[in-house]
């Protein structure tokens, strides 16, 4: 007899996690911003957070996910929606928004 196992309503997969963690680090490396790592939502959910200002760090970023709704979302450290859809429509908003924070001229994504 099979053994039947819920899954959490956002799991992210291990390519998802590789994709975010590339990401993470590709933007650490373009200096707009200084850590990233994996966290808990107060409801248990995974959440995947970037960070940014050295010695005043502040959270800048979080992406979830959403099984229901088969979306990822991404919000800003108040809480606002940056982008929403599949991951790489994400990752690519997020880029942006990046580029913008840091303060680096439209267009200059390499």
């Amino acid at each position: 007899m099979s053994e039947i196992i819920n899954l959490a309503d956002n799991i992210i997969s291990k390519e998802d996690r590789e994709q975010l963690a590339s990401f993470g680090g590709h933007t650490i490396a373009h200096g707009r911003a200084t850590r990233w790592h994996w966290d808990k939502a107060e409801n248990g959910d995974d959440v995947f957070e970037i960070f940014r200002g050295g010695a005043d760090e502040e959270l800048a970023v979080r992406v979830s996910r959403n099984r229901e709704l088969d979306a990822f979302y991404a919000h800003d450290a108040m809480g606002k929606v940056i982008s929403a859809g599949v991951l790489d429509h994400v990752m690519a908003e997020l880029e942006q928004y990046f580029i913008e924070l840091h303060g680096e001229p439209p267009g200059s994504a390499e």
